[in-house]
Parts: C-alpha cells; structure tokens; sequence
C-alpha cells in the first residue's frame, strides 16, 4: 500500500506522528524555497524565472501537505489533488532546474552526471506510478497497488535527494545562520 495509507493511515499514533514529521518538512523545505530563490536571484537577476521556480515549488510543498494530511480514505479528493499536484509541480520544478544547473545559471558552476539522473528517473517512476494505480483501481489484479507504493516511495526519494544535492551544490562552503 501507498506510504501515507503505512504511516498515517488508519494507526491513531502513527497518523499524529506522520502529519507532525512531514507538516515540519514542510515547513523546512519553504526555507529552502526561499534561500534557493535568494541564490539565484543573486547571481541572475531573472525575476520571472525565479519566480515561476518559486511558485512551482511553493505549490510542491502545499501538494505534499494536502497529500500527507488528508488520507485516502479521509477525504480522497483532497488527496488525489495533493498527490497530483506535488508530484506535477515537482516534475517540472526537477526538470527546470536541471536544466538550470546543466547551463550554469545557479552559479554552483558544478554539474555531474546524477543532476542528470534524477529527471529520467522520475519520469519513470511517474508512468509507472500512473499505470500500476490504473491497472489497480480499474482491474483489482493482486500486488499491483504494491508497485504503486513502492515506486511511490523511489519519488519521493528522488525528489528528496535531488533537493539535497542541489542544496549541497549551491551552499558548499557557506554557513546558514539563523539571528
């Protein structure tokens, strides 16, 4: 089963504890929005691109919300929507990126060959994701919901590690402070 369905499901303790971890990263990947924004900004001043990043990543962290707070069997339109959204906004917002890290405009200056990974690998995943849900929900064949969550979690994975190592790329050598 999916993770959220794991985790937060329909376990009183693990439900609180769950929304509690993820409402946090929320909270920690909005910093992250914001200090990523701030370093291209200071390096390209292309407001609109910046802002659009920005926005699509703001709307990936409120589908990761929506996503973790409302499960499935909760409110299941709120999910769907929530799991639409984060994994559409964050595709696009890996594949910009990418393509922003591969052209030197995040002023990292550093590019290997795992920066280009993470886009195939989430496509991948999103298809796949996509087609065992289908065949899942429209056909009921056994074990095929398993591949959905365990492709599921290799999304969230990738998208967890691509953040990380853009974040690594750009902030190697600086201290993050907070006053």
């Amino acid at each position: 089963s999916g993770i959220n369905a794991e985790y937060g499901g329909n376990y009183t303790p693990q439900r609180y504890i769950w929304r509690l971890l993820v409402g946090v990263s929320c909270v920690m990947r909005s910093l992250s929005v914001w200090m990523f924004a701030k370093n291209l900004q200071r390096f390209r001043k292309q407001t609109a691109l910046v802002t659009t990043l920005s926005m699509l990543r703001i709307l990936e962290i409120l589908g990761l919300f929506l996503l973790t707070m409302f499960a499935s069997t909760e409110i299941f339109s709120l999910h769907a929507f929530g799991f639409s959204l984060f994994f559409l906004c964050s595709m696009i917002n890996i594949f910009a990126v990418s393509r922003l890290m591969c052209s030197g405009v995040t002023g990292s200056g550093k590019i290997n060959r795992q920066t280009l990974y993470y886009p195939l690998i989430y496509v991948f995943t999103f298809v796949g994701c996509f087609i065992s849900y289908i065949v899942h929900d429209w056909y009921c064949i056994s074990g095929v919901y398993t591949i959905f969550g365990a492709l599921e979690l290799v999304m969230i994975f990738c998208n967890i590690l691509f953040w990380s190592h853009c974040d690594g790329l750009d902030w190697r050598g600086y201290t993050i402070s907070i006053e």
